[in-house]
């Protein structure tokens, strides 16, 4: 069990070369920098309330309209007039709701490309509408500059321009309600109140062109239908100004509802101008037939018609009238195909309007006026780039055409009803030739006054339905939900913020504590030294604060003592001889304790009572006798080359039981002298006289010297020093245990200054927790100054 307790299981050693976080570690590190957590977490709230005390509010604003059926708007008188149910394709209202010439005409109407701002301690904020001052920009549209101007309140006449960029920076003088031109931009500035508060005021008047902030706000419009199959459409738009976005919403409805109005009324007119152009003509025959018909009243006493004369009358009046419709509908494809051929995109002529009642050619119509629609939503423009008015065009080009062919058909079938109905007129006139004379030029003159008065009469009415449906005619657009803001600030988000920048606070420092961990390559723990090496582990040694490695024999009730005493028990396990024996104490690199290790651990075998003595084995860099305040004039070097005997080199320490051989001078060729026979001889001749022999070593990753001593040794220390080995060295001395060239060795963890999470609670007696003896984890983790608490090799 003791074996178990102190020296490990070899098992231990891990032989994957994956990267393994201990995140216990990582939480150790947090709890005992608290301070950097606390710190960070402060940070990111304080950020969080920055954020959401500065950050513009941004508030949905939302509407929603209806599209009523044409039925559903029509008088029951007109309930069936083709004048007002035209065509309507629904799945392009949304489009036409954003498009550009509806959203620019709303930003001139409103203002809205020009802003004024005032500049706060922080940020700017837009005045809108709330100022005692309008904007008035009276450049045209498209030869807008834009531009920032910063105006100066001077009195309550005057104020000062100023542009922000351009080449002429300096102020200029106005007066209130002048036309003037800043910047390339006339402009008028008028006061609409009290300007006594506001004189030395500054504020920032941006000028863009509408066509650009139109675009930002076809961005920002949301248009969705309520639910599928419905005619209701739900505007929203988010803003920083509530009435802004109302204003903004109320704006595009009127907008929309006065664009369907016009559609609806430009149909009428246009079929009035028609109308009124044929009735013109006629009105002319129709005068004309009248005088004739009452010339011949007053030269004939013929004044009525036989009854034969009377029935050819009436059919050839019936005739007359089906070659009169049949004329009208002449007319309106005359109208057509100049039409079709005319590159306008005006209102077309619906056939229904004058009675030509083709369902072929209604429907190719109906067609045609939705292309037109859709080209017009763009501003009708000749842009070969735009896919989709490319496709508009072709479409377009594709439904006259068809239009066209239609209109040749129904001329061909209009002909062969003429060239019948003309047969008919004939056999009429063949037999109203066998009547008397009179008879016969009453009738004809007749016919011709009927003819014209139907025509007038039919069209007269058609001019009639026409006005009446353009006086009626009111918008399909009607608002549901008139705009409101529709619930609290969207952005910022107070507890979103708070949540994600204290998060962000409370993480970054943990990311920064978890890279520290995973990009350390040093020993931390015995677990560490149980992963990476199969040596056994015998015990560990806490921090030293003060300058001198003489802690046992100072401080002889320290915890550092214990665990050396600590470390001479667990000793015993590995020693064949327990009263006697040569130790080896060796470390990879330079500065992880192998001198303070080797005194001390000397000086404990000492106080119990053992004949102790420590040759000094580095003879590059002899400087064990300096903490006994020894000299070095004589040494090992010495004696090696053959100039000082045994009892000449050993000196007494001024404790009881431990003696010093010190490296003595530094030789030009240690490895040499080591490897030569004195060196046996020594240790014959110390095994006699002392029961411990304690051999300090240089580092075994720099001079193979420990390597050549360890054949003297009947036990080998290995220092690791918490922290500071890398775990590559690690490596280096497992494989010595391994293959047998040091097999027997034990591992020392030293230096220890963290315990805890993550670092296992003690490794020997005492240290890891302060007990009174003024140590524990160190001072708080802090290395001394002046070199205090280092190990000097």
């Amino acid at each position: 069990m003791a074996n178990e307790q102190f020296i490990g299981s070899e098992e231990g050693k891990s032989a994957s070369s994956a990267v393994q976080v201990d995140y216990r570690r990582v939480l150790y590190r947090a709890i005992t920098h608290w301070y950097i957590v606390i710190f960070s977490l402060t940070a990111g709230i304080t950020v969080a309330f920055l954020v959401n005390r500065y950050s513009t509010r941004i508030y949905p604003v939302s509407s929603s309209i209806i599209i009523r059926e044409s039925q559903e708007n029509a008088d029951r008188y007109l309930f069936d007039n083709p004048l007002i149910n035209q065509y309507r394709n629904y799945f392009n209202e949304l489009y036409i709701i954003e498009s550009y010439p509806i959203i620019q005409g709303v930003i001139e109407d409103l203002n809205f490309h020009v802003q004024i701002q005032k500049e706060g301690n922080f940020k700017t904020s837009e005045q809108y509408n709330n100022l005692p001052l309008s904007v008035k920009v009276l450049t045209p549209a498209l030869e807008i500059r834009p531009s920032n101007l910063v105006i100066e309140i001077k009195d309550s006449l005057t104020y000062g321009c100023t542009p922000m960029t351009g080449e002429n920076l300096t102020e200029s003088i106005y007066r209130f309600g002048d036309t003037t031109e800043c910047n390339g931009n006339k402009i008028i500035l008028k006061k609409t109140g009290d300007l006594r508060n506001m004189l030395g005021d500054r504020f920032v008047v941006s000028v863009n062109r509408p066509e650009d902030v139109a675009t930002g706000y076809i961005g920002a419009l949301n248009l969705n239908w309520a639910q599928v199959g419905s005619s209701v459409i739900n505007l929203s738009i988010e803003t920083p100004i509530r009435k802004k976005g109302i204003d903004f919403l109320n704006r595009v409805i009127l907008n929309y509802q006065e664009y369907d109005l016009e559609k609806k009324i430009q149909t009428s007119t246009r079929s009035i101008a028609f109308i009124e152009n044929q009735l013109t003509d006629i009105r002319d025959s129709l005068s004309h037939y009248e005088k004739e018909l009452q010339s011949f009243k007053r030269q004939n006493i013929l004044t009525d018609l036989s009854t034969e004369a009377t029935k050819l009358y009436e059919s050839l009046k019936q005739l007359d009238a089906q070659r009169m419709a049949l004329a009208v509908s002449a007319n309106y494809y005359d109208y057509l195909e100049g039409y079709i051929q005319s590159p306008s995109l005006d209102k077309v002529v619906l056939p229904s309007s004058i009675g030509v009642v083709d369902p072929v050619l209604n429907e190719l119509i109906a067609e045609l006026m939705e292309t037109q629609s859709a080209i017009s939503m763009v501003g009708g423009k000749d842009d070969t780039k735009n896919p989709l008015i490319v496709n508009e065009k072709n479409r377009l080009r594709e439904s006259k055409k068809r239009i066209l062919e239609s209109i040749s058909i129904l001329r061909k079938t209009d002909a062969i009803k003429i060239s019948s109905i003309d047969k008919q007129i004939h056999e009429v006139e063949k037999e109203l030739g066998e009547i008397p004379v009179a008879e016969r030029l009453l009738t004809n003159i007749k016919r011709k006054y009927a003819f014209s008065e139907g025509m007038y009469t039919f069209l007269t009415q058609k001019l009639a339905e026409a006005g009446i449906s353009r006086a009626s005619t009111t918008s399909d657009i009607v608002i549901v939900n008139p705009p409101r803001v529709s619930g609290g600030a969207i952005t910022p988000k107070p507890l979103q913020n708070y949540v994600v920048f204290g998060g962000t606070g409370l993480l970054l420092p943990l990311i920064a504590f978890l890279l520290l961990e995973i990009f350390n390559n040093k020993i931390q723990s015995k677990e560490d030294i149980e992963k990476h090496s199969s040596i056994p582990f015998i015990g560990g040694i806490g921090h030293k604060v003060e300058m001198s490695n003489l802690v046992v024999l100072n401080k002889p009730k320290s915890a550092i003592t214990e665990s050396f005493r600590a470390l001479r028990s667990n000793l015993n396990f590995f020693l064949v001889n327990k009263d006697k024996g040569v130790i080896l104490i060796t470390s990879s690199i330079s500065g992880e304790g192998k001198t303070f290790t080797t005194i001390n651990l000397a000086a404990v075998f000492a106080l119990a009572g053992r004949k102790t003595i420590i040759i000094g084995a580095d003879l590059r860099r002899p400087k064990i006798f300096s903490d006994f305040n020894l000299s070095n004039t004589v040494g090992l070097s010495t004696y090696l080359s053959g100039q000082s005997s045994i009892p000449e080199i050993i000196q007494k320490t001024g404790t009881d039981n431990l003696h010093l051989i010190s490296g003595g001078p530094a030789p030009p060729n240690p490895s040499e002298l080591i490897l030569g026979g004195h060196m046996d001889k020594l240790i014959e001749e110390l095994r006699k006289q002392y029961d411990y022999i304690f051999l300090d070593t240089p580092p075994m990753a720099l001079i193979a010297d420990g390597l050549v001593l360890s054949k003297y040794a009947d036990h080998t220390i290995y220092i690791v020093r918490q922290d500071y080995t890398p775990v590559e060295m690690l490596h280096n001395a497992d494989d010595l245990y391994t293959s047998g060239k040091m097999a027997k060795m034990s591992m020392i963890l030293n230096d220890i200054r963290k315990s805890g999470l993550g670092y296992g609670y003690g490794y020997g007696y005492g240290y890891g927790y302060n007990y009174g003896y003024g140590y524990g984890y160190g001072v708080y983790g802090k290395r001394k100054s002046k070199g205090e608490g280092y190990y000097q090799e």
